[in-house]
């Protein structure tokens, strides 16, 4: 019977969750299994750990590629932890995901690399004295949910009332914390704005490859969700010097690492622990990411 490496995900028919699941079976000696976040259930007995999916026992996986989508995360959590006592092999660690998942979190860890530049950012439990707070930032200003996703969650305020107004909206939602943030440029700040940044494809040790996401006309966010355009991208020796600080800060094996050049440097923007890459791939097609994360697994494996 061929070995079985699972991918969990809450959504097998996720782009990148189908890539990996092909990659797998195309392969001699091993074979994939979809792993539903949905249907795995922890368990801890007198005899140790294990695991249940669907209701019965979890067959011995070779290793585990996970793909947690934000809404999940606290599941994903305790079930990375759950692999990690079970001593499954995967390509993302509790730590890695908790450290990461947070962008105030990720910040307050990157922090410590000498030298890094994150954008002036703030955290703000509750609306108090929010106009105070608002003038220690030049607009436009970006404000942020911890977790937002594929731009979802991120607001740009032109002026203090829009500011107040965006954050007073957001706390009558939500009881969570706000990150309120500068607006990078990346030329003089008379010039329109150039809404471009970088996506680094990180995997195991080695930058498999970049490319430049440009937003369309009319939006200031990069996301491929939101019609960014994507091309390839070198990095410069100074900024690969750099992903590789903040990946092993993280401690993350496979991520999107979010960089943004301006004149007085490269900004960090976000890590991200579960990047999709189909804009990656369209950007760089003769990379193939699944089988670079395929690659990996089974290396670690056998090491």
């Amino acid at each position: 019977m061929a070995k079985q490496i699972g991918v969990l995900s809450r959504n097998k028919d996720y782009f990148p969750t189908t890539e990996l699941l092909k990659d797998i079976n195309r392969r001699n000696n091993v074979s994939g299994v979809f792993l539903s976040t949905q249907y795995i259930f922890p368990l801890i007995s007198s005899s140790g750990v294990d695991a249940r999916f669907a209701n019965q026992s979890l067959l011995p996986l070779l290793g585990v590629i996970p793909r947690i989508g934000r809404s999940q995360t606290n599941l994903g959590l305790l079930i990375l932890k759950h692999f990690e006592l079970m001593g499954t092999p995967s390509t993302l660690s509790a730590e890695a995901l908790f450290l990461s998942r947070d962008k105030f979190r990720c910040y307050q860890t990157l922090s410590k690399i000498m030298g890094i530049q994150l954008p002036r950012t703030i955290l703000i439990n509750n609306p108090f004295q929010v106009d105070q707070i608002l003038k220690a930032f030049k607009f436009p200003l970006v404000i942020k949910l911890p977790d937002a996703t594929r731009g979802s969650g991120t607001m740009l305020a032109l002026n203090p009332k829009s500011a107040e107004e965006i954050i007073e909206s957001l706390f009558m939602r939500s009881t969570e914390p706000i990150m309120i943030q500068e607006y990078l440029y990346s030329g003089p700040q008379h010039e329109a704005p150039q809404s471009a940044d970088i996506r680094v494809i990180y995997i195991g040790n080695e930058i498999i490859g970049s490319m430049k996401r440009t937003a369309p006309k009319g939006e200031w966010r990069t996301n491929f969700a939101l019609g960014a355009e994507c091309e390839a991208y070198t990095l410069s020796s100074e900024d690969e010097e750099l992903v590789h600080q903040i990946a092993d800060r993280i401690g993350i094996e496979v991520a999107g690492i979010d960089l943004f050049p301006t004149q007085n440097g490269t900004f960090v923007l976000e890590v991200n622990a579960c990047p999709g890459w189909k804009a990656f791939e369209m950007a760089n097609p003769k990379i193939h990411v699944a089988e670079k994360i395929i690659d990996y697994l089974l290396t670690k494996i056998h090491q």
